[in-house]
């Protein structure tokens, strides 16, 4: 590459984390556990981090990445305005990343001490911010595909399963679908000296299910562990999740692994191929910091009448019975039952979701709203103009699970839940099908004005 096209000479960076673990006691979210969600303490902590990119035309942009959950529009709306307050940075400039850890605490802005540990948590772009400094980047690729399967099931008799059902041995085929062993890092080089590093990877942040207690990071915090160790305390690794909501930790024929050590076994296989992207990182080219967003209109999704028609049935059930106990993973059928009687009556609405693209130099960051199936991921990097794109889901929104199309053919006909599994299911996702196909296009679209711009 010459020196002209490698050219960074007005980028700015500014990197920062902030560790926001909230107090003991409060809620955790993410598994199932009928009244008791209090978490009992603290197994690693939970941190925001982020970058903040700027040039000479003084466009300024913002990823900040917290160890959380999901956060839907309101809580990003907060963050985004308070962050917009306390910095120059433009409201819509700003991309709110979760990391999907399920031991973390909840972002709904009414739960107790949420507004003060989500504007901690915005400390993190706020530091950023006061950091800016002459920056060169680099991008680096590395393939990792033994800690990440997709969790959908092919079985014998047609039917699709789960990874975490108990399953005969020889009745599943196989899965039903791609994973993405692409993790890409951003290196952020500083004075001559790395400073950080973002990591792209497309996981569940689900090694701890519901018989963790403890605040965890999950193994996105093992990743970062891995890469301090050998960078030093002062390097600051900034994990963005990509498309997986079709894709665990979960080997079906080994089962969960619910462990500490597991999080750190993962975690440490992903910071050595982060260590080897970052050998093999080349330069980012230009200094271009640009931003663009669009909402999608996505109307909700149709509940036939044989679904409404069940789940009367099965509501005169509840009201003489009460609700069953919630299960380790998914819902019981009563749950579904309920939720289809209250999309049925919103099932017309046609709801907007942002889909947002920031540029920096060239590179590209994708952000979308939900549980974006692995396909979506492979399917808008392929179709980039971008040298490197890195794409994430539960970003900027929490709108469910956004499957493929052909997903919600790949089983029976029927209208009870887990027909087609679990991710298709009314209730688990939320829009028409083809909604997550309409998100891409949409990234696509922006990515190639941006490219163009």
């Amino acid at each position: 590459m010459n020196e002209k096209a490698a050219d960074q000479s007005s980028l700015q960076i500014g990197i920062a984390e902030v560790d926001y673990t909230p107090e003991v006691g409060l809620d955790m979210i993410g598994n199932y556990r009928g009244d008791d969600y209090a978490s009992r303490g603290v197994h690693d902590s939970l941190f925001a981090r982020a970058i903040v990119a700027t040039n000479a035309m003084g466009e300024k942009a913002a990823i900040l990445s917290i160890d959380i959950c999901w956060m839907s529009r309101e809580p990003v709306e907060f963050l985004r305005n308070y962050i917009a307050r306390e910095t120059d940075i433009k409201p819509g400039n700003i991309m709110v990343h979760a990391t999907h850890t399920h031991s973390g605490p909840k972002s709904d802005l009414d739960a107790p001490k949420a507004k003060e540990y989500l504007k901690k948590a915005a400390g993190a772009v706020i530091h950023a911010n006061k950091n800016l400094a002459p920056t060169k980047l680099y991008a680096g690729r590395a393939a990792e595909d033994r800690v990440s399967f997709n969790r959908r099931l092919e079985c014998i008799d047609g039917t699709t399963h789960m990874c975490w059902e108990k399953l005969e041995p020889g009745f599943v085929k196989g899965p039903l679908g791609p994973i993405d062993p692409e993790l890409i890092t951003l290196s952020v080089e500083r004075a001559g000296k790395p400073s950080g590093v973002l990591v792209n990877f497309a996981c569940h942040s689900t090694t701890l299910t519901g018989n963790n207690w403890l605040y965890s990071a999950d193994y996105p915090g093992y990743i970062a562990e891995s890469l301090r160790r050998i960078k030093g305390e002062d390097y600051i690794p900034m994990f963005l999740n990509g498309c997986c909501g079709n894709v665990t930790q979960v080997d079906y024929e080994v089962g969960f692994i619910d462990t500490y050590q597991e999080c750190q076994r993962i975690g440490y296989m992903l910071g050595i191929a982060a260590l080897e992207a970052i050998n093999n990182q080349e330069p980012v080219s230009g200094d271009t910091v640009a931003v663009s967003a669009r909402m999608v209109p996505l109307k909700h999704m149709t509940i036939s009448e044989d679904r409404l028609n069940w789940a009367k049935k099965l509501k005169k059930k509840i009201d003489k019975e009460g609700m069953p106990p919630l299960q380790p993973d998914g819902l019981p059928d009563e749950e579904y039952a309920v939720k289809w009687l209250k999309m049925h009556e919103t099932q017309d609405e046609v709801d907007k979701l942002e889909v947002m693209v920031i540029r920096i130099g060239d590179v590209a960051f994708v952000a979308l709203p939900g549980e974006m199936f692995s396909e979506f991921g492979l399917d808008i990097k392929a179709r980039s103009p971008f040298r490197n794109t890195i794409v994430m889901g539960i970003t900027n929104d929490y709108a469910a699970y956004f499957p493929t199309l052909v997903s919600y053919t790949e089983g029976p006909e029927g209208f009870t839940p887990m027909i087609t599994g679990y991710e298709t299911t009314p209730g688990t996702s939320r829009y028409e099908e083809g909604a997550g196909e309409k998100l891409a296009d949409s990234a696509v679209e922006q990515l190639i004005e941006l490219f163009n711009g």
